[in-house]
């Protein structure tokens, strides 16, 4: 067991991210933003975007094998981490959907059994932690937006936003990664942003600054920007 000092730790941290939307709001643009080398695990074949840019290397995800191709990226990720200062799986919602894929085309029926979710809930929070454990690199995870129903001690409901990802793990994964942020578009400016806090219809978290919200480019400039968007 390791015991670091606070002040330490807040030295040498790497932030690790979660940031969701809606299909073609702006997820992976964003990763141009990271300074410094990243890494890419492209799941959803969405990274043309980031054609071009010297300082991002893209591993393409296999879709017929998609569990061993995680395993081989997470492998080459921790061999070369000193080599990246960034690490990005994008995105986590179309892994989720090629991992039960794969599952269910060994079954009779062609689709995954129940006995698949609850391993793939567990294999995803495995999956997490081990990337937050890579040393010295931060870490961005993508995915798409869903809504859930959440019924107040009043009994009033309302629709949240959050992450797509299997409800009877999507809190735990919201748990154990410091900022989840979602991505929207202001649609009087036209300008992305980030919200960073949590509301009624909006879960965010934001535990490495004090920012609420911030515009898209200024994301990764943890505890340097202060300004609301």
């Amino acid at each position: 067991m390791e015991f670091v000092k606070s002040e330490e730790m807040k030295k040498s941290e790497q932030f690790k991210i979660m940031i969701y939307a809606k299909p073609g709001a702006g997820k992976t643009s964003t990763v141009r933003y990271l300074e410094g080398k990243t890494l890419l695990l492209d799941c959803d074949g969405t990274s043309k975007v980031l054609s071009g840019l010297p300082n991002i290397t893209v591993a393409s995800l296999n879709p017929r094998d998609p569990i061993q191709d995680m395993a081989d990226f997470y492998g080459y990720a921790k061999a070369h981490v000193e080599e990246y200062d960034n690490i990005v799986i994008d995105n986590l919602s179309h892994y989720q959907k090629l991992y039960l894929m794969f599952h269910g085309r060994k079954t009779k029926s062609g689709q995954p059994e129940l006995q698949h979710y609850g391993i793939f809930d567990s294999y995803l929070i495995d999956l997490i932690s081990a990337y937050n454990n890579l040393p010295k690199v931060n870490v961005v995870y993508t995915a798409w937006e869903s809504t859930r129903q959440i019924q107040m001690e009043s009994g009033q409901l309302f629709n949240q936003f959050l992450p797509d990802i299997r409800d009877k793990v999507v809190n735990h994964i919201m748990g154990i990664v410091p900022v989840v942020a979602r991505l929207v578009r202001n649609p009087e400016s036209g300008q992305r942003g980030f919200l960073l806090s949590e509301n009624n219809g909006n879960f965010a978290k934001n535990q490495l600054d004090n920012r609420e919200s911030c515009l898209q480019e200024d994301l990764f400039k943890i505890g340097d920007v202060d300004a609301n968007a």
